[in-house]
């Protein structure tokens, strides 16, 4: 089995090195990983300039980009056959709820998805910048991958796993399925100035925020079954759903406002 690895921690995180390991008892795995942190990188791709990208060790190299950017040219101009699963990971911080938009992490395992790959995402959440044994989430990984072997997600779906933290492997209660909350890290712009009086700027803030508006069962979210110590997975389809959010004679009044717009402007329009 082809599996491509990757990440958005750098090319020396601590957990890509724990689940290379692993993945290599399931095959062979090819690491392609972002050259430095890359954190909120979401699924944004470099196309104003060219890619670097090093080789630094056996079917190891280093890319000069985004997750995505790592994907991609794997598998559309390194690799010579297509990648059974894409992982992303071990990302030391959760990805859970909203957040997932900006991870680069979820980035990564999306574009394995989009390229019609089975991709996993994983993360490890953190506490004062220390995340439980990443051995362990590693191994536990392996089994979990394993199992959707067996059990293939549909096309276009990410299977977005997070571990809780703790301090023991026996701390951890189990694995759950869980719903998406929607949660962002903080509202406020952090502005400084440095000795030059020039103005700077830290978008979010640490703290996790999570809207439980219309929400029946608070347990079922991915945030709250961390906080309970368990593995959460959340099973998130890649689709951008179109709605009709007006009917046709509101449609019909904006087509009319638009076109008003339009002969106005060639009435007034002087004649080259």
């Amino acid at each position: 089995m082809l599996i491509l690895l990757t990440n958005d921690d750098g090319i020396d995180s601590p957990g890509l090195l724990a689940i290379k390991k692993e993945l290599e008892k399931l095959g062979e795995v090819w690491a392609f990983a972002t050259w430095e942190d890359k954190s909120g990188s979401g699924h944004s791709i470099t196309i104003t300039q060219a890619i670097r990208v090093a080789k630094v060790g056996d079917r190891t190299f280093k890319v000069d980009g985004n997750p995505a950017d790592c994907v991609n040219i794997a598998v559309n101009g390194i690799l010579e056959d297509i990648p059974d699963i894409v992982v992303s990971g071990i990302n030391l911080g959760e990805n859970v709820g909203d957040y997932i938009l900006y991870s680069g992490t979820f980035g990564g395992a999306m574009e394995g998805a989009l390229l019609g790959i089975t991709s996993f995402a994983v993360s490890a959440r953190a506490k004062e910048g220390k995340t439980g044994d990443l051995e362990v989430v590693a191994k536990m990984t392996r089994r979990m991958i394993e199992f959707f072997l067996e059990n293939p997600p549909p096309k276009r779906v990410v299977i977005n796993i997070n571990f809780p933290f703790f301090r023991h492997a026996k701390e951890i209660k189990g694995v759950k399925f869980g719903k998406l909350s929607q949660a962002a890290y903080g509202e406020r712009a952090i502005h400084f100035q440095d000795p030059r009086g020039r103005d700077f700027w830290f978008l979010g803030s640490k703290e996790l925020k999570v809207n439980s508006d219309g929400v029946e069962n608070l347990k079922e979210l991915d945030y709250f079954i961390l906080e309970d110590g368990f593995i959460c997975i959340t099973s998130v389809k890649i689709e951008l759903p179109v709605l009709n959010i007006f009917d046709e004679k509101e449609l019909s009044t904006l087509s009319s406002l638009v076109m008003k717009e339009a002969s106005l402007l060639e009435v007034n329009r002087e004649e080259p």
